[in-house]
């Protein structure tokens, strides 16, 4: 909602375009301006418009950024979870912006009686409305005035003065709320527009006029009316702070009303109550409410009753919920402030609920992205740097961590769970980092003993923690140089339990089960793996590591087919292979064998001479000792063979 059009005094020509053909307002200084046509709307009118049609108010374009035929040159916004065809006025064509700020305007007070001179630039409106000395000459002097007769007529007042005086007092009264409820009604207009903060600025301006026109103890008994729009503008002004979140500041201001103003004010215990939920004082709100209920006229009331109702329910949530925090059912924790969260969302008590539930399943991202909104909202909150340090040491990040625990230390020296979280983090560190050493050194079984007293000393660690995969994993590479495959396979599985993404423990595990020769195995296993991380470059190694085992198991032993050793010589072993093609010659066999007895033969006679083809020659022989069976030798050469092709071709063209 923008400003009336009656109070504007500049020409058409300059605010026409201006006027929002939705409220029929001139639009206000957020305004909003679609993109696809040009056509300016008030910011809170177009929204509301958007909600239940996607067309312009004014030509019936259509404003879906989803429809529109040239996507990648049209700016947007989102509105309502759709992107329309919309931008800030300001940001979009800021020449026409400058030119709303200087349409002339008057003092939109005088609608509602009060005399003011006042004509400016629209965009000075604001700052007008909010100044300490519009608005006031007429009341400071009929003030100085009544100040002047008293102290003139101290000593005997004639009933004449008497009655002028009377008069005064009543002539300011009027004059007083005049002004207070011109101003209530300008903050109304500007709450009902979402525009808080200029909301906030006028409910507390029209206080200020009352207050400062009455006397501190004024008991409001000689102008009732007075009293009665002084609650309502802190009751307004609650509501607002409410929405801005400043809720120590809306319970303060409902407190002034049944304290001190209209006890039997419903609205301000249950705003009160509200305030008290969003900073997660469930006690305070339930106090708030039964003192409301406590008042005669108000002992039945229903939506007072429906509040009491749901505190109590959310007070019993959180006492489960720290109740299943003690008892470490952290994912059970989970959900139940989970669910007082949506009630709160800022609460820090809430916050940190949830925090230290993720924090007990292993979740440290989500136990960080809730301790930063905690520590944004309370930055010395010792609870707060506790769970984050503790979520940051569980991420591996180990001084980083202890010092954010050093922090919440600081804060609360008495804090005894904090103290000791901290003395162990250190000891767990200096563990970490002297196992380390002891790997580096190749003294496995020093690393196992020290990996195993960080695991015991951590106790319990979450399974889905980075920390817990560290220390499981480090300890199972040890027990792996140990070849102790089965006690590293036991690690692998405790992580991988929980983390069945955690490549550096799935490699662990291959070189364990190759290890047992279990290479068939590995095998299936780095099969599945591959098919959900095709790029990874790790697993594609292992699939060659694991090929090449299994070839290397199933390939004939050439050494053992011709009796020979693995020194002998290429003479030795051609001697070798003439006596043993006699033992395998199918024409040596003996009358009446059988024909397998012959197809073994021939496959054995067939086998001596690849043997005799691989071994005699040095570079097939290299690769068949370091493990490569027939196929790959071949594989090997050829491409030699091709690659020494072309090292000649370029030469010869050269030349």
């Amino acid at each position: 909602m923008g400003l009336d059009v009656g109070l504007i005094q500049s020409h058409e020509r300059h605010y026409g375009t201006f006027v929002c053909a939705i409220c029929q307002n001139m639009v206000d200084l957020e305004a909003l301006v679609t993109t696809k046509c040009s056509h300016v709307y008030c910011s809170s009118c177009l929204p509301f418009w958007l909600d239940k049609s996607s067309t312009c108010p004014t030509c019936n374009q259509d404003l879906l950024y989803a429809n529109d035929s040239n996507q990648h040159h049209s700016a947007s916004m989102q509105i309502h979870g759709h992107q329309f065809l919309v931008q800030s006025l300001a940001k979009s064509q800021p020449l026409a912006y400058r030119l709303l700020t200087t349409v002339l305007v008057e003092c939109p007070l005088t609608k509602q009686g009060v005399i003011c001179d006042w004509k400016g630039d629209y965009s000075d409106l604001q700052s007008h409305l909010l100044s300490s000395t519009a608005h006031s000459n007429a009341t400071v002097e009929s003030s100085h005035k009544t100040n002047e007769s008293k102290e003139a007529a101290a000593v005997a007042p004639t009933p004449m003065e008497i009655e002028d005086e009377n008069r005064d007092k009543n002539h300011r009264s009027k004059e007083t709320l005049t002004l207070a409820v011109s101003l209530k009604e300008q903050a109304n207009g500007q709450f009902e527009s979402q525009h808080y903060k200029e909301a906030l600025s006028l409910y507390s301006k029209a206080i200020s006029v009352i207050e400062n026109a009455t006397d501190k103890n004024h008991d409001f008994n000689e102008h009732p009316e007075l009293s009665s729009l002084l609650a309502t503008l802190y009751s307004n002004r609650a509501a607002t702070n409410l929405q801005v979140g400043e809720y120590a500041s809306c319970i303060n201001d409902c407190e002034t009303v049944y304290q001190r103003l209209d006890p039997s004010n419903s609205k301000v215990y249950i705003r009160a109550s509200r305030a008290s939920l969003q900073l997660g004082d469930l006690r305070q709100a339930q106090v708030i409410l039964q003192r409301g209920l406590d008042v005669p006229s108000l002992s039945t009331h229903s939506l007072l009753k429906k509040e009491q109702r749901q505190i109590s329910e959310l007070i019993l949530a959180e006492k489960r919920g720290q109740e299943e925090l003690t008892t470490q059912q952290f994912a059970t924790a989970k959900g139940t402030f989970g669910h007082l969260l949506k009630a709160a969302p800022s609460a820090v008590p809430f916050l940190l609920g949830a925090a230290r539930a993720d924090l007990g399943l292993g979740l440290t991202d989500s136990a960080l992205r809730l301790t930063k909104r905690i520590l944004m909202i309370h930055p010395r909150s010792p609870m707060g740097c506790w769970v984050r340090g503790q979520a940051l040491f569980l991420m591996g990040e180990a001084d980083t961590g202890i010092k954010m625990m050093q922090e919440a230390l600081r804060l609360d020296p008495d804090s005894e769970e904090t103290k000791r979280s901290f003395r162990s983090s250190k000891k767990v560190k200096s563990w970490m980092e002297e196992a380390k050493q002891k790997m580096f050194v190749r003294a496995f079984a020093e690393a196992v003993n020290l990996l195993t007293n960080c695991i015991d000393e951590c106790d319990p660690l979450p399974p889905k923690s980075a920390l817990f995969a560290l220390f499981h994993t480090d300890r199972a590479e040890a027990f792996l140089r140990l070849k102790e495959y089965s006690k590293a396979l036991k690690d692998c599985a405790l992580v991988l339990y929980a983390q069945e993404d955690n490549i550096p423990t799935w490699l662990i595990k291959f070189q364990a089960l190759h290890g047992l020769d279990q290479s068939e195995t590995a095998m299936d296993e780095i099969k599945h793996l591959l098919q959900r991380f095709e790029q990874d470059d790790r697993l594609r190694k292992a699939y060659e590591k694991a090929d090449f085992l299994i070839r290397k198991k199933r390939r004939v032993d050439y050494y053992q087919l011709l009796d020979v050793p693995k020194i002998a010589s290429a003479m030795e072993i051609k001697r070798a292979y003439k006596r043993r093609s006699l033992d395998f010659h199918p024409d040596r066999l003996p009358p009446g064998s059988s024909p397998e007895q012959q197809q073994e033969a021939q496959q054995k006679f067939q086998l001596l001479g690849e043997g005799l083809e691989i071994l005699c020659d040095d570079f097939q022989r290299k690769l068949y000792d370091e493990g490569y069976d027939a196929a790959a030798i071949r594989e090997r050469v050829e491409a030699a063979n091709q690659a020494a092709h072309r090292h000649r071709g370029y030469n010869h063209y050269h030349h």
